[in-house]
């Protein structure tokens, strides 16, 4: 009789992201940025990165450790670009975005408000006649 051996297969294991890599700057809180410097939007999650001013989206915004994307300080094609700081910073999603909407909405209307939207017109010149024209006035009276 044949012995039996077991067969050995392996579990399926929950992938995570290659990269561990953090930031060692602390982790950013949505809650202290302007409205019109995070956009929540689910079609493209992303903020301002406070050390460059560069809009970068935010990676797995809904697992426990959204990060920012690792970007440059640098515009795009140029040589020997460096990294920013903000690279793989924690961001606290902390606002709902409802809440954030709002606000945002908000602040339009603010704007709308104080720019006016009644065109003003511009007074109409009068022409200055002809030196031609002058002069035969001045024959005209002197007759």
């Amino acid at each position: 009789m044949s012995e039996r051996t077991p067969e050995l297969t392996a579990q399926k294991r929950l992938r995570r992201t290659r990269t561990r890599a953090v930031s060692s700057l602390a982790a950013l809180f949505i809650s202290t940025l302007q409205p019109h410097q995070y956009d929540l939007r689910p079609a493209c999650i992303s903020l301002i990165c406070p050390n460059c001013g560069t809009w970068v989206p935010i990676n797995k915004p809904g697992t426990l450790r959204p990060k920012l994307a690792p970007h440059h300080t640098d515009r795009a094609g140029t040589q020997n670009p460096s990294r920013c700081l903000g690279s793989h910073r924690l961001v606290v999603l902390d606002v709902a975005i409802e809440r954030w909407w709002k606000r945002l909405t908000e602040g339009v209307a603010e704007t709308n408000g104080r720019r006016s939207n009644r065109v003003t017109k511009k007074p109409e010149v009068v022409i200055a006649p002809a030196v031609t024209q002058i002069a035969a006035q001045k024959k005209r009276s002197a007759h």
